[in-house]
């Protein structure tokens, strides 16, 4: 009967140690840290105080140590022994925290730091909690096309541009694309809301479709411009043209009502849109891109057959949809 009961007691101590915590505290050594949760982002650092208390009858010496943290941290006391602690006093040291630049929120967990007074071989632990700020960082590159990012047109020309588009980040993410202009987040998320989850929006980044445009429909020298109605230019009846020809000496169009902003002819890059042009994103929402993830987005660059010779610039922009920071690289 008794090595029944011993039997029935140890197989009942097998089953509860796995509740017993590792962590260990002796009432000789009391330990206190600055701050018990450590949130950085990528690339960052900082430093931990711990303070040991010498609740003992001698003075000590004690070791330091670290344990229990993921490979993207970098963990380090600056001290590996604190020595001469006087009883009922307390000694300080630091810890030295980094974080790698590649680090990911999986990354998050906990430190544990345990300090050993070696003599009498007892220990005590401490635990801080760590944690990978998540980082919303769209990255656009439009050196990818043409010359490093200058593109050679001709009057007419329609080109479907390849543009580079990244996940800079460490969490998964919707990068926006526009053009001139930065990404409406508040329109793509009313969509999304009205969508059930499906944004179907074509963001065209305020450039004119010049499906209207008769710029070409030159009366009598005098070029109406033609009801652009393009885009988000609301202006109407764009006759920023009356160019009449007698006006332009030299190159340098003095005609004074051309209010298109695009005359390049004395060699100077206008950045605003100019009529008649189509330049838009084929598709204007990168879903779910992973952290580092790459992927090549589709600019299509359409100029009116009557446009004259210069430099045109765009500025094209990707928006982090969950991180509501965008980025912009300039096209010319």
């Amino acid at each position: 009967m008794s090595r029944r009961v011993n039997a029935l007691i140890l197989v009942i101590v097998m089953a509860l140690s796995p509740l017993v915590p590792l962590a260990s505290a002796h009432p000789s050594i009391g330990l206190t840290t600055d701050v018990s949760h450590v949130i950085l982002s990528p690339g960052e650092a900082t430093n931990i105080t711990l303070t040991i208390h010498n609740n003992g009858s001698s003075i000590e010496t004690y070791s330091v140590m670290v344990s229990g943290f993921d490979s993207a941290w970098e963990i380090v006391p600056a001290d590996s022994n604190v020595t001469n602690v006087i009883p009922t006093y307390s000694a300080s040291t630091t810890i030295a925290v980094r974080l790698s630049t590649s680090a990911l929120p999986s990354d998050s967990g906990s430190l544990t730091i345990t300090v050993t007074e070696p003599d009498a071989n007892v220990s005590t632990d401490i635990s801080v909690l760590l944690s990978v700020q998540p980082q919303y960082l769209p990255a656009i590159d439009s050196s990818t096309a043409g010359d490093n990012g200058l593109v050679e047109m001709a009057p007419g020309d329609e080109l479907n541009l390849s543009i580079s588009v990244t996940n800079d980040g460490n969490v998964n993410d919707t990068l926006l694309l526009s053009v001139d202009q930065t990404p409406d987040l508040i329109a793509f998320w009313n969509n999304w809301t009205a969508g059930g989850g499906n944004n179907n929006s074509n963001n065209t980044g305020g450039n004119n479709t010049g499906g209207n445009n008769t710029g070409g429909n030159s009366t009598g020298g005098n070029n109406t411009g033609g009801n652009n109605t393009g885009g988000n230019n609301t202006g109407g009846n764009n006759t920023g043209g009356n160019n009449t020809g007698g006006n332009n000496t030299g190159g340098n169009n003095t005609g004074g009502n051309n209010t298109g902003g695009n005359n390049t002819s004395n060699g100077i890059l206008m950045m605003s849109g100019p009529q008649g042009w189509e330049v838009r994103f084929v598709d204007d929402a990168m879903d779910l891109m992973t952290p580092g993830e790459h992927r090549t987005a589709t600019l299509r660059v359409t100029i009116p057959s009557d446009e004259r010779p210069g430099y045109y610039g765009f500025e094209l922009f990707a928006a982090s949809a969950l991180g509501n920071f965008s980025v912009s690289s300039t096209l010319v």
